[in-house]
């Protein structure tokens, strides 16, 4: 999967002449699905006035980031707590356990696997909003 991080950047916006005054806006991402790995999604979004509402869905999806980036140095210390304890790294516990190892186990093992698989998803909810990129047409 390629990533373009354009996170430092502001969005390009190249609005054409409206058609009936809607300029097209355009969101692409590469897509995370491993069937179709490396294609792109787009996102079309028809606005009065598309750098206008580029402005306002990069600004929500600037601070998206921060929230995620928030969340992940929590889990992060989460996951520490726990790596230290049983002097395993995070990944080599998830490997290891599966379900049927963790039903009627230690809570702590419960709560450390659902730690990592939410340290996981928001990993992931992170590069995709951090490979958007924003086109007005």
């Amino acid at each position: 999967m390629s990533i373009k991080d354009n996170s430092t950047n502001l969005p390009q916006v190249n609005a054409a002449q409206p058609v009936d005054s809607f300029t097209t806006a355009t969101a692409t991402a590469w897509d995370d699905d491993t069937e179709n790995s490396g294609l792109l999604t787009e996102v079309i979004l028809r606005s009065a006035n598309a750098p206008h509402a580029i402005a306002a869905i990069s600004d929500a999806v600037r601070k998206e980031v921060t929230r995620i980036e928030q969340c992940i140095v929590y889990a992060r210390q989460r996951l520490e707590h726990f790596e230290v304890l049983y002097n395993t790294p995070s990944s080599e516990f998830a490997e290891r356990f599966t379900a049927e190892d963790l039903q009627g186990g230690d809570l702590e093992y419960v709560e450390w696997i659902g730690e990592y698989q939410l340290f996981q998803h928001l990993l992931q909810d992170l590069t995709l909003l951090k490979s958007l990129t924003y086109v007005a047409e």
